[in-house]
């Protein structure tokens, strides 16, 4: 933020916890402005003898709604663990406390302060987020979350088996419940977008490197400022490396991303943004912690233990190109645009557990493949804005499209002297006593083992709808009204188009806000959404033509801005019901079969607290009670039981402490945990453990240089982040740390 005194000019800048020192003035009788980009400018009078010292105290400044607009072109000023605004529930910037419905943002200051490099790191300071395997899979409200992530609001793609870096992303939102009316299908327990790093204005360099446990070196760097002096054509490059081995054997990952971003504000009318983000891993697909058949102790083989084979490998490079356009027509009309072309490259090389031969001792099955992706998303709306009588109205009206591509070219091996034609046996491998050693893959033989699971069952989808959203302002009233009608359409590899997967469903959204208080509102609302088949690289074969998943959402709720809007709280009451719920169907041998099973309901409480009690004093706290159950199953045992990876009880927390003054000055403090409580998985019977994890960490900041240290899993706790069953579950890190240093300038 920029400090300055008027009449001196005399300007300066607040350091990264908004402190800032205004030396060697003479006497003076003038005003003390300071401006950012989303706040109010604040304005003060001061005056001052000849080198007088002063402290103002803690200086508290106001979202600037007066500056909200359609499309997110510009980067995010404010330093703090708590966001305003969010673009995604409503497509325009909209205050989080006029919502009517659950918003979870994880900002890139909880991002730094946890060294968090990917989405898999850091979305479990989200409330009811949880991991469902140690894939890119995520439990939200108590159900699988696995369909594409956002991006800007606009759809990406996802793999399954990598998680997207956070080397350019500005800040994590998870809306709660579906959010189909305006994004079409989606994950019922709720929708995760990734709002990338825009440009700034101001000059701004940070460089970081760090270092840590298993071999662990990162290095990052941010650079941005105006291109021109009219600061019209702004630029933002984010550039990321990480390398690291594991706990896990064999396991290793060395990745990075390169993202430069562009914006033009020739005028007040015309906002443009370009996104562009290059990243590649390279490392090996890990399938978990196998166990002994008939042992499902979690702790019968060690947690290091993988069926994977020396020479395996993963490797990846995802492109991503995102256009994001606003044009104001007049004052009450604006266009907004939104394109993005997200690229996908994967080839894997895997062996893994095809059967058990004893106790102790499985087969190995080999398999590669080639899988490339291609998804376009497009989205344009109007919005207008205006009055009839004492009411307010903002209506949208837009139409969205979405096509992606996949070709997968994947085979099986075998070798059928030693264990028979069609086997699908390349060796075997003892879990009591493994032995790593490279593998003959240049003897084995093409297999038609499991050739039906090697296709893709939706090669093509593509799926468009119109929608309209109608927000209407009475006094303390605000009311949402959206409505959607959406045609998907899924074309499948079979000649024969009556294969095809076709789905036109009318979505309906209901919402309604109440402000008690300009800081404290209550809301209520209903939605519906589908989620049809969608191509990915984790194959899935169904035992029958698939239906689509619908869902519905009842949810009321309050949210609370305190001290002066530095603290924001949330607490939010839910029924979330699912129909034609497709889940694996924990076959160890055919580990690519779901089947669909009925009705799922979960009911529960979420609450959050997030934001700065003090400008040195951050603080970000979520809970969430949910009971997920399964209410009609064609598997009559399983009504009533508790869904898969589904914890009852779970939360996080992170806190920051900075010391401003004394022999300490410069110096801080970081804690924080998350936990789960027990949670099922699809083999019965086998459960994994509660768990709580503790986090720890020390700051030290001069001028420009920050040192950080944290200091993850204290208690070096061993525990599990979800599972499928005894061949595939997934321990959590035991106890490591990390080392940074900063240069910020």
């Amino acid at each position: 933020m920029t400090v300055e005194l008027k009449k001196l000019k005399r300007v300066t800048a607040t350091d990264n916890n908004g402190y800032f020192k205004l030396q060697h003035l003479p006497a003076l009788h003038d005003t003390l402005l300071i401006t950012s980009v989303e706040s109010k400018t604040y304005s003060q009078s001061v005056a001052l003898e000849k080198e007088q010292e002063e402290n103002l105290g803690n200086i508290h400044l106001g979202l600037n709604i007066g500056q909200l607009h359609d499309v997110e072109v510009t980067g995010r000023v404010a330093r703090s663990y708590k966001s305003d605004y969010s673009y995604l529930a409503t497509k325009t910037e909209t205050p989080i406390i006029d919502i009517p419905q659950s918003i979870s943002t994880i900002t890139k200051e909880q991002i730094k302060d946890k060294m968090d490099f990917t989405l898999k790191d850091a979305v479990d300071q989200a409330s009811g987020v949880n991991n469902y395997s140690g894939f890119d899979e995520f439990s939200i409200r108590g159900f699988l979350a696995n369909n594409a992530h956002m991006i800007n609001g606009l759809r990406g793609y996802s793999t399954t088996y990598t998680t997207n870096m956070l080397v350019n992303i500005e800040r994590i939102e998870v809306v709660k419940g579906p959010s189909a009316t305006l994004y079409a299908n989606c994950d019922p327990g709720g929708t995760i977008n990734l709002v990338t790093k825009k440009p700034l204005s101001q000059n701004s360099t940070e460089i970081d490197i760090s270092g840590g446990t298993w071999n662990h070196f990162r290095a990052e760097g941010d650079i941005t400022g105006p291109l021109n002096t009219d600061k019209t054509l702004l630029y933002r490059f984010n550039a990321g490396y990480d390398s690291r081995l594991s706990f896990r054997d064999l396991m290793y990952s060395r990745s990075y991303e390169l993202a430069p971003s562009f914006s033009y504000i020739p005028n007040e009318r015309l906002q443009v943004n370009f996104d562009f983000s290059m990243s590649h891993i390279n490392t090996i697909l890990d399938r978990g912690q196998p166990g002994f058949e008939d042992n499902i102790s979690l702790k019968a083989t060690p947690i290091k233990l993988t069926a994977s084979q020396p020479g395996d490998f993963l490797h990846e490079t995802d492109i991503a190109a995102n256009v994001l356009l606003s044009y104001k027509i007049n004052n009450h009309i604006s266009f907004n645009s939104g394109y993005l072309n997200y690229q996908t490259q994967q080839n894997v090389a895997e062996h893994g557990v095809q059967g058990y031969i004893t106790n102790d001792s499985v087969y190995l099955y080999y398999s590669n493949w080639n899988y490339h992706s291609s998804t376009n998303t497009l989205s344009n709306y109007f919005t207008f804005h205006f009055n009839t009588g004492k009411f307010s109205h903002q209506l949208l009206l837009g139409y969205d499209y979405v096509k992606s591509t996949v070709n997968l070219t994947q085979n099986y091996y075998e070798l059928p002297d030693q264990f028979g034609s069609g086997s699908g046996i390349v060796g075997t491998f003892s879990l009591k006593n493994p032995v790593y050693s490279k593998q003959p893959v240049n003897t084995y033989q093409l297999s038609d083992y499991d050739a039906d699971a090697s296709d893709v069952d939706a090669s093509i989808y593509h799926t468009q709808g119109g929608y309209l959203q109608e927000q209407i302002g009475l006094g303390k009233w605000k009311m949402l009204i959206g409505l959607r009608q959406e045609a998907y359409r899924a074309d499948g590899n079979q000649e024969d188009s009556s294969q095809e997967d076709v789905v036109n469903i009318f979505l309906p959204r209901l919402g309604l806000v109440y402000e008690l208080k300009p800081n404290l509102s209550l809301y209520g609302t209903y939605n519906k959404g589908f989620d049809p088949f969608e191509a990915s690289a984790s194959t899935q074969v169904f035992n029958a033509p698939f239906k689509p998943v619908t869902s519905e959402l009842f949810e009321i709720g309050g949210k609370m801005n305190w001290l002066n809007n530095k603290l924001a709280t949330t607490l939010a009451i839910y029924q979330l019901t699912l129909h034609n719920v497709a889940v694996n169907a924990n076959e160890i041998s055919n580990p690519n079969l779901f089947i669909q099973q009925g009705e799922y309901r979960s009911r529960g409480i979420e609450t959050e607290v997030n934001g700065n009690i003090l400008p040195n004093l951050s603080i970000s706290v979520s809970y969430a009670y949910c009971i997920a159950k399964v209410i009609q199953s064609i598997i009559v045992a399983q009504e009533g039981t508790i869904v898969e990876n589904a914890p009852k009880n779970s939360s996080s927390s992170l806190i920051k402490y900075t010391f401003s003054r004394g022999a300490l000055k410069g110096f801080g403090i970081v804690a924080g945990h998350s936990q789960a409580s027990v949670r099922n998985t699809l083999t019965p019977g086998l459960t994994l453990p509660g768990y709580i994890s503790l986090d720890a960490g020390l700051r030290y900041g001069y001028k420009h240089i920050n040192i950080a240290l944290n200091l993850n899993n204290i208690t070096n706790t061993t525990y599990w982040i979800g599972a499928y069953n005894n061949v595939n579950k997934w321990p959590g890190m035991p106890r490591n740390f990390m080392i940074s240093a900063g240069y910020r300038f």
